[in-house]
């Protein structure tokens, strides 16, 4: 699994284990959308390479949207948001 998605998911699942709700979504900037989507893409065509292009549009049942800004951010259900620290 490429080390985005590998974060992105332990991010996902270190809420519910805190005690807290899963997160309404997570928010990608330009270059790290891009590399979710390569990479959710590629793990997609190892496992289901009849799947064709499937848009990578949510991890772990959350969704995963392109934002403006750089960086990476988990959003509570709260609205708190939380800062994640991805490689680029």
């Amino acid at each position: 699994m490429a080390p985005i998605i590998q974060q992105l998911v332990e991010a996902i699942y270190s809420e519910p284990r805190a005690g807290r709700l899963m997160p309404v979504r997570i928010e990608l900037g330009p270059d790290l959308f891009r590399q979710f989507q390569r990479d959710h893409r590629e793990a997609m065509a190892a496992m289901l390479p009849e799947a064709g292009d499937v848009y990578p549009g949510s991890l772990a049942g959350v969704p995963v949207v392109e934002i403006a800004t750089p960086g990476a951010v988990l959003v509570r259900l709260d609205g708190g948001r939380v800062g994640l620290t991805l490689p680029e």
